[in-house]
């Protein structure tokens, strides 16, 4: 097995030479040594290149799209998305984990997930940790966002972006590119299912993703993991086309201005900092 030459004050049972740790049985340590020694300035060589490539990429132009208001639900070209921070602002916490999915309406398509983690350049607080299980040794080696940046644009390119609390995710990773002076290109436009499922049910006082998972019969296999709740988003998503199109919501206009007459909720999103502006109805769509 591997080592690392360190003083050890015992010899490790693995390792074929005296007075080093092992690889196997003194991983503990081993990490803790590698992150003192080596981590600082490699992650500092590794953003310095990956924003350099990362500008490249995403100073390219690409061509966008605009998608008519009547545009069928049924067969929109979407991303279900949903992403782990470490807080709950948007202005001051950082992205740790992403997880996508490419759906044709509310059918997966067979193209590989989006699924990162993502080094946030901050330690992630316990709280965090206790909530999505993310930490500070598993973001270790985990690329920093200017890397991930030009896949996660390539990945809801001409897509309509679809998730739980969308705006917040969104907010997110508007800040991040700013943060990391890189360009920002919006999605073609982006669907609240929350809000599409409070349009639905108005006297509905919660709509967490729990409750409406639960509303609806979908099961949640790995709460508060990006890719996980990103599943459970989808299948959200495709349970309320259905009930939508029954109350003559089966556009993309008419989806927006659902989403549009959830006052409230826009309201509380707003003053949050979410982005809010890419959900109204006038973004994404033509005259």
């Amino acid at each position: 097995c591997g080592f690392i030459r360190l003083p050890c004050t015992a010899r490790c049972r693995n390792a074929s030479v005296a007075n080093h740790y092992c690889a196997r049985c003194c991983r503990p340590l081993l990490i803790s040594a590698m992150r003192r020694r080596l981590i600082p300035g490699l992650l500092g060589r590794i953003t310095g290149v990956s924003r350099v490539v990362a500008s490249r990429v995403a100073a390219r132009p690409t061509p966008e799209i605009v998608f008519p208001a009547d545009e069928p639900l049924s067969t929109l070209p979407v991303v279900v998305l949903d992403t782990e921070t470490t807080g709950l602002s948007v202005h001051k916490d950082r992205l740790v984990a992403i997880g996508g999915l490419q759906c044709r309406g509310g059918h997966p398509e067979p193209s590989p997930p989006l699924d990162y983690l993502v080094h946030p350049g901050i330690k992630i607080p316990p709280r965090a940790t206790n909530i999505h299980g993310i930490t500070n040794e598993r973001v270790a080696f985990a690329p920093s966002f200017p890397l991930i940046w030009p896949s996660i644009q390539l990945f809801w390119h001409r897509r309509v972006l679809v998730g739980h609390n969308i705006a917040f995710d969104l907010a997110i990773l508007r800040h991040e590119a700013e943060r990391a002076g890189l360009s920002f290109h919006p999605p073609a436009a982006a669907l609240d299912v929350g809000m599409l499922y409070a349009g639905l049910k108005p006297r509905m006082s919660m709509i967490s993703l729990d409750t409406v998972a639960q509303d609806l019969g979908v099961e949640i296999s790995s709460r508060h993991s990006a890719i996980g709740d990103a599943e459970a988003a989808a299948a959200i998503w495709a349970q309320l086309l259905p009930a939508l199109s029954r109350l003559g919501v089966a556009t993309l206009g008419a989806a927006q201005k659902l989403m549009a007459k959830q006052r409230d909720l826009i309201h509380g999103q707003s003053r949050a900092g979410w982005a809010v502006d890419l959900l109204l109805p006038h973004r994404g769509m033509a005259p």
